[in-house]
């Protein structure tokens, strides 16, 4: 489990792993797109097939969370650890709400 304290106004500080996991996740959904099967995927990555779908789905994350993932802008709350658990809405605004993004 992770802790983050933050004192005063947060200075963006873009997580290294979230977006690496964020890229991985694209790339692999391509690839899917383009045919290779998951568990063909998952060889080639070197992973288990389960921690491949656990980040793939972040490739279906809104636009905005995405954005704000990149730039470092994201809820200190929201981590790898948090994204992979969380049974995300197809729905963006959604996602939104559920992940910290008020509006």
């Amino acid at each position: 489990m992770e802790t983050r304290i933050i004192a005063g106004d947060p200075v963006p500080a873009p997580d290294a792993t979230l977006i690496r996991a964020l890229r991985n996740a694209h790339r692999w959904a391509a690839a899917l797109k383009s045919g290779t099967t998951l568990g063909r995927l998952a060889a080639a990555e070197k992973v288990a097939e389960r921690y491949l779908a656990r980040i793939l789905h972040l490739a279906g994350l809104s636009p905005r969370i995405q954005a704000a993932i990149l730039d470092g802008t994201q809820p200190a709350e929201l981590t790898l650890e948090r994204l992979a658990k969380v049974q995300l809405p197809l729905d963006w605004t959604a996602q939104e709400r559920l992940l910290g993004f008020a509006r």
